[in-house]
């Protein structure tokens, strides 16, 4: 994407492995001595089911797609959630991302279409703006 991460390596350590409360957890696929593949979630709370996981990114190497990396971090996430008594797990796709067919293989379905959710966002100037 042309716009990417506004992170870098030194945050994503920091707030995932160098706190005693990381904000994340994460799966790594690796290759050749290579990171091929990963899968990054974090719990949250919904006071309509309880416990759940979002699956925030999932993302494999394109010489390495199409060869059950993707298929092999998405079911351990999807183990992870059914042993820490998740009642779900949510993840958002943009609308141009073929990874949609991967996803609804998997029994996804896509709750703007079924259940009208629209997810909305406050970026940080909004933020900001907002408590002034």
């Amino acid at each position: 994407m042309p716009y990417g991460p506004k992170i870098n390596h030194e945050a994503l350590e920091r707030d995932g492995f160098d706190s005693e409360q990381p904000l994340f957890q994460c799966y790594v696929a690796v290759a050749e001595e290579k990171v091929i593949g990963y899968a990054l979630y974090y719990f949250v709370y919904s006071t309509w089911t309880g416990k759940e996981m979002l699956l925030e990114d999932l993302c494999v190497a394109s010489n390495y797609r199409n060869k059950n990396v993707g298929s092999m971090l998405f079911q351990t996430v999807a183990k992870t959630a059914v042993d820490q008594n998740c009642h779900r797990m949510d993840f958002i796709v943009l609308n141009w991302n073929p990874a949609q067919d991967f996803y609804k293989k998997r029994g996804a379905i896509d709750i703007t279409k079924a259940e009208g959710w629209h997810l909305y966002r406050l970026n940080e100037t909004a933020l900001k703006e907002l408590i002034q």
